[in-house]
C-alpha cells in the first residue's frame, strides 16, 4: 500500500519488472502507469490515429473547398476528381466532407455516452460497494435486469418512445452501458472499504461522502479509465447499428452509421460499394484504436494482466 492519496497500486511495486519499491516511490505511481502505457507501441499508434481522425472531422471541413454539392457530378467514383477525392453521392454531395461531418456526430455521441455511462456506473458501483445491504441488493438487481435484455432492443424501444435525437441516443446508450463498469467499481470498493486508511477515516468522523470520493473511488480509477476507453468504441458501434437500422439520429444530421445505411441501397451499383466502404473503415479504425488503448491501459494499471 502506498501512502500517497491512499491509492493502492495493483499488486504492489513488485509486479513491475525491473522496478523496485523505492523506484516506484521516487517515480510516482501514475508516472509509472504512463511509462507502461507508452511501452505499448500499438496503443500509441491508436492514439495518434484517433487524434488525426478527430482533427480531420472537426477541422477538415473548414479547410476543404466550400462547394460541397455539385449537381454536375453525381455518383462520382472515388479518386477520379481532385475536387471530390472520395467521390460524390447521387445528389452530388462530396463524400469526404459527409464522412468527416458524420464523424463529428459519431465521436460526439461516443464521448458523451461514455461520460454519462461512467458517471452512472461509478456512482452506483461505489454506493453499492460501500453501503452494502439493501442498496447493494437494489443495484445488483438493476444490473442483472439491464444485462438480461438485448442492448439493441432497449435502444430501439428508447428511440421509438422518446425520439431519434442525439440526446436520446446518448441517454439510451448510457442506460444500457453502465452495468459492467458498475460491477467492476463495486468489486474494487468491496476490496478496499475495510482497509486501515478507510477505518481510520471513519474513526475520525470523516463524512461518508468524503470517504467514498476521496479514499475509495481513487482506488478504482484504473479500471474506470480502462472501461471508459472501451465504452467509447462500444457506444460508436451501438449508434452505428441503430442508424444502420434506420432508427438513429434524424436527418439531415449524418453519422457513420447513417451513411452505412444509405450505402446499403446502392450496393447494386458497382461503384456503390465505396459509399459504404468509407464510413465502415472509419468505424473500424476508431473502434480498434480505442480497444488497443483500453488494452494498454489495463496492462499499465495492472501489470499482472500481462501474465494471464
Amino acid at each position: 500500500m502506498t501512502t500517497t492519496n491512499t491509492i493502492l497500486t495493483p499488486g504492489g511495486a513488485a509486479d513491475v519488472v525491473g522496478v523496485d519499491f523505492e523506484t516506484t516511490k521516487e517515480i510516482g505511481y501514475y508516472r509509472l502507469v504512463w511509462l507502461r502505457f507508452c511501452s505499448r507501441k500499438v496503443a500509441l499508434v491508436g492514439a495518434v490515429v484517433l487524434l488525426v481522425l478527430a482533427l480531420a472531422c472537426y477541422v477538415g471541413p473548414f479547410l476543404l473547398p466550400a462547394q460541397t454539392v455539385d449537381l454536375n457530378v453525381t455518383d462520382l467514383a472515388p479518386f477520379t476528381s481532385i475536387h471530390h477525392i472520395l467521390g460524390t453521392d447521387d445528389t452530388g454531395r462530396d463524400l469526404l466532407i459527409r464522412n468527416l461531418l458524420g464523424g463529428r456526430i459519431s465521436l460526439l455521441v461516443g464521448g458523451s455516452a461514455m461520460l454519462l455511462t461512467i458517471t452512472i456506473a461509478t456512482v452506483l458501483g461505489a454506493l453499492s460497494g460501500f453501503f452494502g445491504g439493501i442498496v447493494d441488493s437494489v443495484v445488483t438487481a438493476a444490473t442483472n435486469a439491464v444485462l438480461s435484455i438485448p442492448s439493441i432492443l432497449i435502444l430501439v424501444i428508447f428511440a421509438k418512445a422518446f425520439g431519434q435525437s442525439i440526446l436520446t441516443i446518448v441517454l439510451g446508450i448510457a442506460l444500457i452501458g453502465w452495468p459492467p463498469t458498475a460491477r467492476i467499481v463495486r468489486s474494487v470498493i468491496l476490496s478496499v472499504r475495510e482497509k486501515e486508511f478507510v477505518e481510520a477515516a471513519r474513526a475520525v468522523g470523516t463524512p461518508r461522502l468524503r470517504i467514498i470520493t476521496r479514499h475509495l473511488i481513487p482506488n478504482a480509477l484504473g479500471p474506470i479509465v480502462v472501461s471508459a476507453s472501451l465504452t467509447i468504441g462500444a457506444a460508436i458501434l451501438l449508434e452505428s447499428a441503430l442508424s444502420f437500422l434506420g432508427l438513429g439520429i434524424n436527418p439531415p444530421t449524418s453519422t457513420w452509421g447513417s451513411l452505412l445505411n444509405e450505402g446499403r441501397d446502392k450496393l447494386a451499383n458497382p461503384s456503390g460499394i465505396f459509399y459504404s466502404l468509407w464510413p465502415g473503415f472509419m468505424i473500424l479504425i476508431t473502434v480498434l484504436s480505442f480497444n488497443y488503448i483500453g488494452d494498454a491501459l489495463r496492462d499499465a494499471f495492472d501489470p499482472r494482466s500481462l501474465e494471464r
